[in-house]
């Protein structure tokens, strides 16, 4: 069995509509938006938040942009079922191939 695909969560993002954007071209990693400024990102099972920040645009020296990046090794909450059921499905799905640029 392959190793789980890692979680990360991504808040208190200052330009949110721009992130949008930058989550729909980083496929095969997919995401779900929580709420304005909140994410739930999934990644291959070696992705470091260092990997995801620099992907994302949030490093570097011209990066504008702010946001805290958290990989999440367990979690435990309340909140909507299609929340908890997207995570479960989405860790143990297998991630496309990324087309190279």
């Amino acid at each position: 069995m392959a190793a789980s695909n890692a979680l990360f969560s991504i808040m208190n993002v200052s330009n949110p509509e721009g992130l949008k954007a930058r989550l729909a071209e980083i496929a095969p990693w997919v995401s779900l938006e929580l709420q304005d400024g909140e994410w739930l990102l999934i990644a291959p099972s070696a992705t470091t938040t260092k990997e995801v920040a620099d992907r994302l645009g949030f490093s570097g020296e011209e990066s504008r942009d702010t946001a805290m990046i958290f990989r999440v090794e367990s979690y435990f909450g309340r909140n909507y079922q299609t929340v908890w059921e997207w995570i479960s499905t989405k860790q143990g799905a297998e991630l496309a191939i990324a087309a190279s640029a």
